[in-house]
């Protein structure tokens, strides 16, 4: 009984494509990193900042593992994706930053940029519906990550669907990063 049931896991293992099993450890390794960021980076906003960085590497390293047979298919999809994603990051995603930075001063702004708080939800501010759409867009993403690879069994159409939903989630994510970063953050506790 329990040779039948090593047997049926093994054959399980070898049904599971390589790319969904790596990227299932970089995402343990990236879990790993964020609870120690967690504990050894007291400021807040330094440690969000780098662990939206950890992520957003993250999700280029899942869709270069997953797709990277199909990458020059993907090409004519996913640099016009990306491309309109830095635009959409940058009219949309910085401005709104910008603007809740503005108003709110550069401290709360550090303490709460990657909230999102009901009454700013309720209000439509900018912010709030860029926050959500990160979060949204990352499950959607990795959600199509599993669809392409395990159920359409890596299937090219359903790679170039994928990858050119990255490139613009990718994109998008771009502008936002590099305003972040443009924020010094001395002094936080």
């Amino acid at each position: 009984m329990r040779a039948a049931a090593m047997i049926e896991y093994g054959e399980a293992m070898d049904a599971m494509p390589m790319s969904v099993i790596l990227v299932i450890a970089v995402a343990t390794v990236f879990l790993s990193v964020a609870v120690g960021l967690t504990y050894g980076v007291r400021s807040k906003f330094v440690r969000t900042r780098f662990i939206m960085t950890g992520f957003f590497i993250y999700i280029v390293f899942t869709l270069t593992a997953s797709f990277w047979q199909f990458a020059l298919a993907t090409l004519p999809y996913t640099i016009p994706a990306a491309l309109l994603g830095v635009a959409i990051g940058y009219f949309v995603g910085v401005r709104a930053a910008s603007e809740k930075l503005k108003m709110q001063g550069v401290q709360y702004y550090m303490e709460h940029f990657a909230h999102v708080h009901i009454h700013e939800v309720k209000a439509l501010n900018w912010w709030s519906l860029i926050n959500y759409y990160s979060v949204m867009g990352v499950l959607v993403l990795i959600n199509l990550v599993g669809l392409s690879n395990v159920i359409f069994d890596g299937s090219r159409l359903w790679a170039i669907i994928t990858s050119t939903v990255g490139a613009l989630l990718i994109g998008s994510i771009v502008p936002y990063l590099i305003h972040l970063w443009s924020i010094r953050a001395t002094g936080m506790h």
